[in-house]
């Protein structure tokens, strides 16, 4: 079966081979590549966290590896420690998808967050894909009526609360508000979404990470 997918991580297996795990658009997969941690096989691409390869591999439980080609490496990210955590952020996320999902809308876009990776600012990047990939988790902010009374005047958003909130239930943050439905929603190109304060917002997103999913994110 061919198919394309992001390196999670890799271990050793037997002596000197890899397990590879990957995240492709048919979901999380495994794969044994035999003779990995020989250097003359030139497996180095199919193993390294991050990558985005193309490969053919048994249809089996136990897949192998038959054949791979490079599409995208993440080698150039290790000069710069933004970048790094921004990767590792990104990683560990992938790691914590849920199985009964869209794989292949998800795929997509996270294979776009790593090609614009190092390529446009970090913290808007980081922000966009973080606050879009809470719909993968079953958790995302409604921003249509105010999560305590339904009302539709909504105003500002209230993190601990899921969403925003009305002109009587607090206190009127309209700016705020639009950046998270700016974020939420789609655009072609990262680079078209507004920039904002990204000390807060990032904050706010590790909080709502945090309190809606108990996942504590390494990201400043």
């Amino acid at each position: 079966m061919k198919l394309e997918g992001i390196v999670i991580n890799s271990i050793d297996y037997k002596e000197t081979s890899k397990i590879v795990n990957l995240y492709t658009n048919n979901g999380k997969i495994s794969v044994i590549a035999k003779g990995a941690l020989n250097p003359k096989k030139g497996f180095l691409g199919f193993i390294t966290t991050g990558n985005i390869v193309s490969f053919v591999c048994t249809d089996s439980n136990a897949k192998s590896l038959m054949e791979y080609s490079l599409i995208h490496n993440s080698f150039s990210i290790n000069d710069n420690i933004e970048l790094i955590k921004a990767f590792g952020v990104i990683i560990d996320i992938i790691k914590e998808i849920p199985d009964d999902i869209n794989h292949e809308k998800c795929y997509e876009f996270i294979k776009n967050v790593l090609l614009n990776l190092g390529k446009i600012n970090t913290r808007k990047l980081m922000s966009v894909f973080l606050i879009k990939l809470l719909y993968v988790f079953g958790i995302a902010p409604n921003l249509k009526t105010c999560v305590r009374c339904n009302s539709n005047n909504i105003v500002s958003i209230s993190i601990s609360s899921g969403g925003a909130l009305c002109d009587k239930c607090s206190t009127p943050d309209i700016e705020y508000l639009n950046i998270w439905k700016e974020y939420y929603y789609d655009k072609k190109d990262f680079n078209l979404y507004s920039d904002t304060n990204y000390d807060k917002l990032i904050k706010d997103i590790r909080d709502y990470y945090s309190y809606h999913l108990g996942i504590n994110l390494r990201l400043n």
